[in-house]
Formats: structure tokens, C-alpha cells, sequence
């Protein structure tokens, strides 16, 4: 049975018109080059850049939270550690860059604060009955939204450290869920093969888009009105809520797509692939741009606030992660 979700004081600021995007530079839309690599003792699971900060976060398979701060001329690494005996699976930053959110195979969600060269725990929330697959800050930082294995998402307020809202939409493990339209909607992928948006003061299913026989394993949205996925069977598609269809696809990737991410300042999209590949498209334009090879299966990926670095990791046995940079083209 569905639940609703409850009636929210959302940020009520007027939208930005769908036309506006900032064409000034152009920076992944070139091809990164190798900066550096980073090796870690644990293989990396998620990396997350914090905010407008030189620093990156990221996670491993044995609960290691690392931050690397590159902002001074000595590369710091300061760690912490979850010490609980269920495991980590995801994490974000919030945009100011100062608190990091986690969520684990149990159910939780964890909040922790950066300050001061530290990582410290603050809260711990609890509402999931499954594994919970990722997590995400609101455009405000008002609100954290997760996804789980109990076909839910939920959304908790960071202030209050309270659970707000729910829903029981999809009926498969949700992958991932994104706020959308500043704050007031929330788009949500699931292994159901649906991509679904829901409005955050109904409570109610606005769209769907059935993507059966396949389905999304990662999901990127921009502002304006278009929703990236990346799917199991290897394509990439790009859904306009006005013209409520698929506006642009790619079937570059022979494989599962891992992670997708739309960059901040131009209209270029990033994905990462099962088949070692990532893959830059121009979306203004609707073409592919080119590929760069990687050394193993790319498990996940991050850009920078300013489109200038990226960072990637692989599956198995590499134990490292690769920093890309890439130069800034005026147009």
C-alpha cells in the first residue's frame, strides 16, 4: 500500500528559467589528462568532492572514510573510521563542503561533520529496514534524501535530525533518488525498471518513464528539465519533463553503466562503465565527444564544483584513485 508523503515547507524561491545555462568555459569538454594517483589500503567504493573545496572524500570497503586536501603545498589525508560491524555504501558532501553523509548495508544514515583537519560522526539516523544504497543533500543542504533495498527513499531533516517523510512507490530496491526542480521534486530510479518524479507537497507520482526490459543503475539531473540515467544493459538516456520523453540516447558503452554525473558549468554529461571506459557527450549538441580507457572496470566517479578535476575509481585490485585535470577552454 502507498504511503504519501506528508505536506513539506519547502524552499519556495522561484525557479530558473529552463533556457539559462552558462556556456562561458568549457573544461572536461576537453580531454582530461592524468594528474595523479592516490593509493589507499582498502579498495575505494564512493568518492565525493566536499563542496567548492580542494578536497576530496571517499570511502572503502573496510568503513575507511579518507578526505584528501590538495589546497596548501603538502597533499593531506585525514581519516576516520566507521567502527560498527555493518558497512558502509555510500557517501556525499554537503555543498558548503563541511559535512559529509554516509549510509550503510544496516539501514542508517550517518552524518559527519569536517572541521579542523577531522572527520567526526555527529548523529545517526534510523528508518531503513534494508541495506541502504545512497544518499543525497538537498540543493540547501536542508534536507538529505536515501535510497534503499526496502523499495523506499526517505527524506530526513539535517536540522532537526528527524525522519520527514517517506514513500512506497516503487516495487523493487530503489538505486537512486535526487531532489530536482529546487528541492520541490524528487526523481528516483529503481530496479522496478521505472524512473519516477514525485512532487514534494502532494506526496503524489507526477511522471513515469518505463524503461523495461532494462533499468537504471545511476541517475544525474540538471535544474532546468533533464533527467540522465545510465542503465544495466549499457545506454544512456536523457529524459525532457516537458516534452515528457527520451530526447537523446547513447549506446556507447557495451556494459553497465556505474556512474553518471552532468558537469556544473557547461552541458556536458560523464559516465563511467563495467567496461573500463569513460565516456564524454555534449548534450547541447546530442553527440558523443570520445572516450578515455581505464585500467580496470571504473566503479565511481566525481567532478569537482568547478568541472576541472575528476576523480575516478575501479573495481578489484588496483587500490587507488586517479585524479584527472583538465584545462579550461574560453568560448
Amino acid at each position: 500500500m502507498a504511503t504519501d508523503i506528508e505536506c513539506l515547507k519547502w524552499n519556495t524561491t522561484s525557479f530558473k528559467p529552463s533556457n539559462v545555462l552558462d556556456y562561458t568555459e568549457y573544461t572536461l569538454a576537453l580531454k582530461p589528462l592524468h594528474w595523479l594517483n592516490l593509493k589507499t589500503k582498502g579498495n575505494t567504493t564512493k568518492l565525493s568532492y566536499l563542496g567548492l573545496t580542494q578536497r576530496l572524500a571517499s570511502l572503502d570497503n573496510l568503513n575507511n572514510l579518507y578526505v584528501y586536501d590538495w589546497s596548501k603545498a603538502d597533499l593531506k589525508t585525514i581519516k576516520s573510521k566507521y567502527e560498527h560491524n555493518s558497512k558502509l555504501t555510500s557517501l556525499a558532501s554537503n555543498s558548503s563542503g563541511n559535512q559529509v553523509v554516509t549510509c550503510s548495508d544496516n539501514g542508517k544514515i550517518q552524518l559527519w561533520n569536517f572541521k579542523f583537519s577531522s572527520l567526526k560522526m555527529l548523529t545517526e539516523f534510523r528508518g531503513h529496514y534494508q541495506c541502504a544504497r545512497n544518499v543525497e543533500y538537498s540543493i540547501d543542504n536542508k534536507y538529505l534524501i536515501s535510497c534503499s533495498n526496502d523499495k523506499t527513499f526517505k527524506i530526513w531533516d539535517c536540522q532537526s535530525n528527524k525522519f520527514v517523510a517517506s514513500n512506497m512507490f516503487h516495487r523493487n530496491w530503489v538505486n537512486i533518488a535526487k531532489f530536482f526542480k529546487e528541492d520541490k521534486l524528487v526523481v528516483s530510479c529503481s530496479k522496478d525498471s521505472f524512473i519516477q518524479v514525485f512532487d514534494c507537497c502532494s506526496g503524489k507520482c507526477v511522471i513515469k518513464f518505463n524503461l523495461s526490459p532494462d533499468f537504471a543503475e545511476s541517475l544525474s539531473v540538471k535544474e532546468e528539465f533533464s533527467i540522465a540515467v545510465g542503465t544495466q544493459l549499457g545506454s544512456i538516456q536523457i529524459f525532457d519533463l516537458r516534452a515528457l520523453k527520451v530526447l537523446q540516447k547513447y549506446n556507447e558503452h557495451n556494459s553497465q553503466v556505474n556512474c553518471i554525473q552532468y558537469q556544473y558549468r557547461t552541458p556536458c554529461l560523464v559516465s563511467v562503465s563495467k567496461d573500463k571506459k569513460l565516456n564524454v557527450y555534449d548534450t547541447n549538441e546530442g553527440r558523443f565527444l570520445y572516450s578515455i580507457d581505464h585500467f580496470n572496470e571504473i566503479k565511481s566517479m566525481n567532478i569537482s564544483s568547478d568541472d576541472k578535476l575528476l576523480a575516478t575509481t575501479s573495481f578489484h585490485f588496483d587500490n587507488e584513485i586517479t585524479l584527472w585535470k583538465a584545462e579550461t577552454l574560453k568560448i
